[in-house]
């Protein structure tokens, strides 16, 4: 009897054993290579399309000008509220007004100190002085806001040139001259290329076993040469409902653009775990 029961745990720890041995150290998965951004540009306002300064195709700098609304109607309103700005005649005349009304206090509080004034006008004569200070101070309020006014018809007056966002390619034109751009309507498609994302979708038990920084390799279908040692740079938090899967996105370098986004990619990922960092207070 005792011989059976050792005979059984020999076995069974040659199985667990052999379990370990099979447990693969790296897995392989397929999928697909994306832009590291894909943006629909859109105008912040409306207008008419102008100009169109780029073409399908085409290289861009960050910040740099795509498309050029018609500005004559803004340039009027820039205009008439740098010239409200300018205007100072209402500033000055209460201004004006307050020191007569601080003159004309400090005149019956002399009165009024000699005996010839009296109580009421002494009073008229203040309440009038901190009327006066108080529509200088209306005044100044106004002259603030058409401060104000000129900067915010300059910043509408420059959201009337599109630009872009980030360095990257235009790969769609959407709309053109003389059509019409409607706020959040999208003009053109920029994508950043210079680097690329690998997507792949593996089981959950692999995803829990990847983590951001984890080395990959990567290899490119139709493109030739050793797989490239890429970073991983997203492991979803998130299982897909849909599929049972969990995203994970590796991170390609793109300099020299030779890399076309689309192409599908096989991804080898290095299941071999770093032993766990023990949780900060837990007892011995």
């Amino acid at each position: 009897m005792k011989r059976s029961v050792v005979v059984f745990w020999l076995a069974l720890a040659c199985l667990s054993a052999g379990a370990a041995e099979q447990a693969p150290s790296a897995v392989s998965a397929s999928g697909i290579l994306l832009p590291s951004h894909d943006i629909n540009l859109a105008s912040p306002v409306g207008g008419v399309i102008k100009r169109v300064l780029v073409e399908e195709g085409d290289k861009v700098a960050k910040d740099q000008p795509l498309v050029e609304l018609d500005t004559d109607v803004q340039k009027v309103n820039l205009a008439i509220r740098e010239l409200e700005a300018k205007s100072v005649a209402a500033l000055e005349a209460a201004k004006a007004n307050l020191r007569v009304k601080q003159a004309d206090h400090e005149r019956a509080k002399m009165l009024h100190s000699k005996g010839v004034g009296s109580g009421a006008d002494l009073e008229k004569a203040e309440f009038d002085a901190k009327h006066a200070e108080c529509l200088l101070a209306v005044e100044r309020e106004r002259d603030e806001l058409r401060r104000l006014s000129v900067t915010l018809e300059r910043t509408k007056l420059g959201e009337m040139t599109v630009r872009a966002p980030l360095a990257g390619v235009i790969v769609r034109r959407l709309l053109d001259v003389g059509e019409s751009a409607e706020m959040q309507k999208p003009l053109m498609r920029l994508v950043v290329l210079d680097i690329l994302h690998a997507v792949v979708y593996v089981a959950p038990a692999i995803g829990m076993k990847v983590k951001p920084g984890d080395i990959a390799q990567v290899e490119i279908e139709g493109l030739g040469g050793p797989p490239r040692s890429c970073k991983v740079a997203m492991v979803d938090p998130l299982v897909d409902a849909g599929s049972s899967t969990v995203r994970v996105k590796i991170e390609l370098p793109n300099p020299d653009g030779k890399v076309i986004a689309g192409s599908r990619v096989t991804v080898r990922l290095n299941l071999n775990a770093s032993p766990p960092t023990p949780a900060k207070g837990s007892g011995g």
